[in-house]
């Protein structure tokens, strides 16, 4: 099957913490008058119903708005862009980044109400009517889910609630487990996951599989800092399964690609549709929150500059429309070689042509190149022995780093764009999201084999990845030596492979490296970030509601 479709997801139960729900609010979304919440899990239809509304919550964050911001906005990689500017306050961790901001509500509800689907389904998979072999791969689908999203939760906001039993009324106090606390159900329920997913290997539509628990694991093994075995993990998935990276960086990005099903360098994806009645949206509408935040994916929307009033120039299916969400930092671009490194074409548009023939300018034709933005500075001399327009570094960037205003003409991640939507304004994509990929697999076993003071196997691991990365011709100036495996250059390999894929505000917390680089490499953050960010605040109307206030409370640095 190629997509999880029409997910039954559990509806709110009343405002309480945690914005829980109940057995018999998803009985009435499913089957009203015939049978009762007990009688429904106990049939087939029911329970397979229950395990794939547990995937739900995944398309609240891979693609979406709100996953963006909290992984890509206020990092190293990525400033913001034109209409980003004051709108969030995850871009440069000023003062408004409080426990009122509506995106952290919108996670900590979707994220729990997905726990409590898997709590649910977990209590209820061993009664129902499945052979005992789907019983066991779909208890494992589960509690990945469920690691998965206390992952999230635990790295956003550190101490949380800890739920492993299924809640049915709103709930006046709580405690926050600690950190160490949660990572114990983390790790229990991927081991228990992979254990119960031995054998499912072959793409499932989106579902998990035995080496996407393993990829994951992998992640969350070097999160921790167990190297050992992160690398262990990571190397299974490298030799054991039938992945392989793609010969063509670019080629991995091309909408006709786009289906995790079919790419063998995908591990593991949240799935989308064109039909975007299939992608759950409205699903969240009684937690009144922005339409961006549902639906297809969102990629194509995020990172493309916008060329308004360049004449012979308009937004089109073909350009992309821009809502300018996020630049790239001079430093990012500084990164790319792009004479033996392709993965800078790969991930960058630069070039932009005449579309619009009611603006033309005289000697100019469509499709002729319109403008071109340059990574380097151009002299004035070239500047005007061309008929398009040029936009060199000098033009986006001042010399520290600060993008010149207005933040619009700068090179565009182009990397999730989607030109065969229906039309120009449709902002829904059927780009699947590639949450697992086998590069992470290779740069996992290189940072955990240097920690593990192997420079050299660190090493013929990520020259694995920039071999495949390599212009041709170009293999030998790519490969690196032992010498060359630190942190920085990791973290610098990392961005450059992952641009975009919602890693790197995780990759700067993990390796304590978040305040340097942004100090160093982000002029909008620079002045803000303190370590109080290396966690969010928790919602304050999920404190409010508490009785036990004194005992749970808000994170340090917040109000």
């Amino acid at each position: 099957m190629k997509k999880i479709l029409n997910y039954i997801f559990l509806s709110v139960l009343g405002t309480g913490l945690l914005g829980l729900y109940s057995c018999s609010d998803f009985l009435e979304e499913t089957n009203k008058n015939t049978v009762t919440a007990e009688g429904f899990y106990k049939t087939a239809e029911g329970i397979e119903s229950l395990v794939n509304a547990c995937y739900a919550p995944t398309r609240i964050w891979y693609g979406k708005t709100v996953g963006y911001l909290l992984t890509e906005a206020g990092t190293d990689e990525l400033l913001f862009g034109n209409t980003a500017n004051g709108a969030y306050p995850y871009y440069d961790y000023n003062s408004n980044l409080q426990a009122t901001e509506g995106g952290l509500i919108f996670v900590w509800k979707s994220f729990y109400r997905g726990i409590n689907a898997c709590n649910t389904a977990i209590a209820r998979i061993k009664e129902s009517p499945l052979s005992d072999n789907l019983k066991a791969a779909r208890e494992g689908e589960v509690r990945f889910l469920r690691a998965f999203y206390y992952y999230h939760l635990v790295e956003t906001f550190g101490n949380i609630p800890l739920r492993t039993q299924e809640t049915v009324a709103p709930e006046i106090t709580a405690l926050r487990a600690p950190v160490d606390e949660v990572y114990k159900l983390i790790f229990s329920d991927l081991e228990t996951a992979l254990t119960n997913l031995k054998g499912v290997v072959a793409p499932q539509g989106g579902r998990v599989t035995e080496p996407a628990v393993a990829a994951f694991l992998a992640r969350v093994y070097l999160t921790r800092e167990k190297n050992a075995e992160a690398l262990a993990m990571a190397e299974r998935v490298i030799k054991n399964y039938d992945f392989k990276l793609t010969d063509d960086y670019k080629a991995l990005w091309n909408i006709a690609n786009s289906s995790g099903s079919t790419s063998k360098e995908v591990i593991w994806f949240v799935n989308y549709a064109e039909n975007n009645t299939l992608n759950d949206y409205g699903r969240y509408d009684d937690l009144g929150y922005y339409w961006l935040w549902e639906g297809g994916h969102h990629g194509h929307l995020m990172f493309i500059p916008y060329f308004n009033g360049l004449k012979g120039w308009q937004y089109d299916l073909e350009t992309g429309r821009s809502l300018m969400q996020y630049m790239p930092s001079k430093y990012l671009l500084d990164l790319y070689d792009e004479t033996k490194d392709a993965r800078w074409n790969g991930s960058f548009r630069t070039v932009w042509f005449a579309n619009d023939a009611n603006t033309l300018q005289p000697g100019m034709k469509l499709g002729d190149t319109i403008a071109v933005v340059s990574k380097r500075a151009v002299t004035d001399t070239y500047r005007k022995s061309k008929p398009y327009t040029i936009y060199d570094v000098n033009d986006v960037y001042q010399a520290n780093g600060v993008p010149v205003i207005p933040r619009w003409r700068y090179a565009g991640l182009w990397k999730f764009a989607d030109p065969s939507r229906s039309a120009k304004d449709v902002v829904n994509s059927k780009r699947d999201a590639f949450v697992l990929r086998l590069s992470e697999m290779y740069l996992i076993a290189a940072e955990a084999s240097m920690k593990s003071g192997n420079t050299a196997k660190a090493a013929e691991y990520v020259n694995v990845v920039r071999k495949r990365a390599a212009l041709p011709g170009k293999s030998e100036q790519m490969t690196v030596t032992a010498a060359d495996v630190t942190l920085d250059f990791l973290l610098d390999e990392r961005a450059r492979e992952f641009v975009g894929e919602q890693l790197r505000w995780f990759d700067l917390k993990r390796t304590g490296k978040l305040i340097e680089r942004l100090t160093k490499y982000n002029p909008d953050a620079a002045a803000n970030v303190k370590p109080f960010h290396l966690i969010r605040p928790i919602p304050r109307v999920e404190i409010d509601v508490l009785q036990n206030k004194t005992e749970f409370t808000q994170n340090p640095g917040y109000n």
